[in-house]
């Protein structure tokens, strides 16, 4: 009766992805500033061109994530863990996370690192709340 109430550990999808990234243990951090455009939603100075970006909700949460402080791998574990125990973590996370990295890292959004590195003081908080 005891067993009745303990927690089943928790079931990972394999994430062949992740674990063939050449990225899965390297940090990740934002390199651009940005603010609120709304509640939900973000912009993104692009510091190499005049234009200011938004960003699919999946590419939005990577960017907020990019704090320098935890590895791809890392991340893709977090996402997973927040899917309820009755849900089912998708296959492909794994990969969707991956592309979002590819695509902030080929606009130069964001870079990896070998070391946790400190986000510049620029890209760590909103822009309004830096203007107070």
């Amino acid at each position: 009766m005891a067993g009745l109430f303990r927690k089943k550990p928790r079931v990972y999808p394999t994430f062949g992805a992740l674990h063939a990234s050449p990225f899965k243990d390297h940090y990740f951090l934002r390199l651009a500033p940005w603010d609120w455009l709304d509640r939900e939603t973000i912009y993104v100075w692009d510091i190499h061109s005049p234009r200011m970006i938004t960003m699919d909700p999946w590419i939005q949460l990577i960017y907020l994530d990019a704090d320098g402080e935890k590895t791809v791998s890392e991340f893709v574990y977090h996402m997973a863990d927040k899917y309820g125990r009755r849900e089912t973590i998708p296959e492909a996370l794994d990969q969707t996370i991956l592309d979002g990295i590819e695509n902030l890292l080929s606009d130069r959004l964001i870079e990896l690192s070998e070391v946790k590195k400190e986000l510049s003081p620029k890209v760590k908080i909103p822009l309004k709340e830096q203007q107070q």
